[in-house]
């Protein structure tokens, strides 16, 4: 082969690797869209075994979640904050599953105080995250969060809170019930904001590893409030995974 070829050929394959290095930023690209599952465990349905199917289902399916315990629930079915406790963040929603807003400031206190108490018990943790029974909070929460050292709230339908220098601030998310929308919904689904999808321990654990199975997509990836606040919002005890 003459020099002049090995040339031509050596120059053509610069410039065919060059191409290659500068085209992939300019090639349209599916935005990761980050998801966060929400399940409430508000009352003794289907309890304890819930609990370990559910447990069982996310480590089937490599899926991490965010649990809210009730903490009468949490008093009687410790092993529910135990074994979800371990890769999933644990959060609390007072001790009687009650609507906040109703109650005065010291019984709004006790409720969120006790409840906390109460799973950080069950699990041998220090949960810092919050959510309010049927969204319902009022001007206190803020006073009574902070005196509860908890550091996020995700009580709401459009936002979340999250402790920062000394106050709370407010990000977007949008908030979903799961059993109102399609598996192919979700998959379709574009937003400008982080994805919670709610469910309880009223849905049938069949339903959830059937939507949790279906809803796996390359643009989809599972988070905790821990990894969407970037605060460790559930601190495991020494000896505890």
């Amino acid at each position: 082969m003459k020099i002049s070829q090995i040339g031509i050929i050596s120059t053509a394959i610069v410039i065919s690797f060059g191409i290659l290095i500068v085209i992939p930023p300019y090639l349209p690209q599916q935005k990761v869209l980050p998801v966060m599952l929400f399940f409430d465990i508000k009352d003794s349905q289907n309890l304890p075994q819930w609990c370990y199917d559910l447990s069982a289902t996310l480590q089937k399916r490599n899926v991490v979640a965010t649990i809210f315990v009730t903490g009468k629930i949490a008093e009687k079915y410790p092993e529910c904050v135990k074994i979800l406790s371990s890769r999933n963040d644990i959060g609390s929603q007072t001790y009687n599953y009650v609507g906040l807003i109703n109650l005065d400031y010291d019984t709004q206190l006790d409720e969120v105080k006790s409840g906390k108490q109460a799973v950080d018990k069950a699990g041998n943790i220090q949960s810092k995250i919050f959510k309010a029974p049927f969204g319902s909070t009022d001007q206190n929460i803020y006073s009574i969060l902070n005196r509860s050292e908890i550091l996020a709230d995700f009580s709401y339908d459009r936002q979340y809170n999250k402790y920062y220098q000394g106050q709370f601030l407010r990000f977007d998310d949008s908030v979903y019930d799961g059993n109102k929308h399609t598996v192919n919904y979700f998959r379709n689904l574009e937003s400008q904001d982080p994805v919670v999808i709610d469910f309880d321990n009223a849905t049938p654990i069949k339903k959830i590893e059937e939507f949790v199975s279906g809803i796996k997509s390359k643009h989809l990836v599972f988070i905790t409030a821990s990894k969407m606040t970037g605060l460790d919002l559930t601190v495991h005890q020494v000896g505890q995974s």
